[in-house]
């Protein structure tokens, strides 16, 4: 059966307002000279920005629920109809440094899904990571961080600050899919 929860209002609303209040507190940290603070404030942002791209990622996820698959209409669109829903709550943030957040999805179809299954000589892609990080960076345009974010992309020779993005493989941690003797559910 699958899980439902009640809408509510989030506890926390990440919005453009609140990018514009990180800069204001990194402009600070640069004027008083404390690097310490400007990390901080880095981190922050990119935490910020992680945390956004699962937004975005959930909500695209958040098709249509069809356990029994009866609702053919729905099932190459985005967003994504749920079966197992897997898929929607397998999307998740976590630290992997100082400065350096994750955004994954731990769930089998996750591969299936993001690069595509081959049917009758097409391969049906649904790319929701590219998507979100799409939105993510259109949402960042609106606020005054947005030229430190392009910056660091393209200026900065080392991974100081910054997200990546891993889609969780079939074989659950192998590349190549499936082991031999392995089945999917």
């Amino acid at each position: 059966m699958p899980r439902r929860f009640p809408r509510r209002r989030q506890f926390v609303e990440i919005t453009d307002n609140t990018y514009t209040q990180l800069e204001e507190y990194l402009r600070w940290a640069e004027t008083v000279g404390s690097q310490r603070n400007f990390n901080f404030g880095m981190n922050a942002l990119v935490m910020m920005m992680a945390y956004t791209n699962l937004g975005f990622a959930q909500k695209m996820s958040a098709g249509p629920v069809d356990p029994q698959q009866r609702n053919a209409a729905a099932a190459w669109k985005i967003p994504v109809r749920r079966i197992t829903e897997n898929y929607f709550f397998g999307w998740k943030v976590r630290r992997l440094g100082f400065g350096v957040w994750q955004l994954y999805n731990d769930s089998r179809e996750a591969y299936f899904i993001e690069f595509g299954i081959h049917i009758s000589n097409a391969r049906i892609r649904r790319p929701i990571r590219k998507l979100s990080l799409r939105k993510t960076l259109q949402l960042m345009e609106t606020s005054q961080v947005y030229h430190r974010v392009w910056a660091e992309i393209y200026t900065a020779q080392h991974r100081r600050f910054g997200f990546a993005q891993r889609v969780q493989s079939p074989g659950m941690g192998s590349f190549s899919g499936p082991m031999l003797g392995r089945r999917l559910p």
